[in-house]
């Protein structure tokens, strides 16, 4: 298996900030219709404002459904293995966008039709050379003989979606010790999964391992987080807790070194040992 970037959570806020920034301009271009609607309704204009307001909650939605085509955008891009979103959000804002910068122009600023649709056309235009066009093939990678695209790609979303279980069990928890137990045991994780990306073809030695390690993990720390929440927890519960978190994290340290050494003997008699201490919470 290739070494891989170890997950970095600094990098990935900064992406995130970056991608909340995006496309900041759609939602503040659009005001001066705002204060049009403002402008007439204080003026009993009722139906030049409920067309100025109307107008600018199209922008909003445009704006929204950029953002969000933004976010997924992102996403796709931080990952060497993805699938390509299904909906074409940032062509859906686009469209959005463009229908009803036409008719602000055609209903406030007394542009004629024609014009009207000339700008919406420039609008698409002018949207996809500044954000460009929403991503349209899958990621695959490396991926080769023995393990389909399909396959790796549901093993990694199935991954993330049991990280997430955990991350929101670690918040709920309100232990410090507990908290950054789970901490390092999501980082662990997901240094897996850049590995899995990195060389999909070690999928098939990895899975197990992810499974047993993840499943398990998200189920006693979502157990314990809502027995914790009503006040119900024992010390010797804590106490088993504690012990499960240690090791899971020693022994997913261990087997971490044997994926690499590609040790699978080794790696199912740990997994095993696993399955057995996850059984008693």
């Amino acid at each position: 298996m290739s070494k891989a970037k170890r997950y970095d959570p600094e990098n990935q806020l900064l992406n995130t900030v970056k991608t909340g920034l995006k496309g900041i301009l759609l939602f503040l271009m659009p005001l001066p219709v705002l204060l049009a609607a403002i402008i007439h309704l204080v003026k009993g204009h009722i139906f030049a404002s409920l067309t100025a307001g109307g107008l600018y909650a199209g922008f909003m939605v445009a704006a929204i459904v950029a953002r969000h085509g933004f976010k997924l955008e992102s996403q796709f891009k931080q990952k060497k293995l993805a699938k390509a979103p299904t909906t074409p959000f940032k062509s859906v804002a686009a469209i959005i966008l463009a229908i009803t910068t036409g008719l602000t122009a055609f209903l406030l600023s007394d542009y004629k039709l024609f014009a009207s649709i000339l700008i919406g056309f420039v609008t698409i235009l002018g949207f996809y050379l500044a954000y460009g066009l929403d991503p349209r093939r899958d990621k695959t990678g490396n991926i080769s003989l023995g393990v389909s695209a399909d396959e790796v790609f549901e093993a990694l979303e199935a991954a993330e979606i049991k990280i997430d279980i955990i991350e929101k069990a670690r918040k709920n928890i309100g232990n410090y010790e507990f908290d950054q137990h789970l901490k390092r045991i999501v980082d662990k994780a997901r240094d897996i999964l850049t590995l899995i990306e990195e060389d999909p073809k070690d999928l098939g030695r990895a899975r197990k391992f992810l499974k047993v390690y993840l499943d398990g993990t998200a189920r006693v720390a979502e157990s314990y987080a809502k027995t914790h929440e009503r006040d119900a927890t024992t010390e010797i519960l804590d106490s088993n807790f504690q012990e499960v978190l240690n090791s899971i994290e020693t022994t997913f340290d261990e087997q971490h070194k044997k994926l690499l050494e590609n040790d699978q003997f080794d790696l199912d008699v740990k997994i095993e040992v696993l399955k057995t201490q996850l059984k008693h919470i």
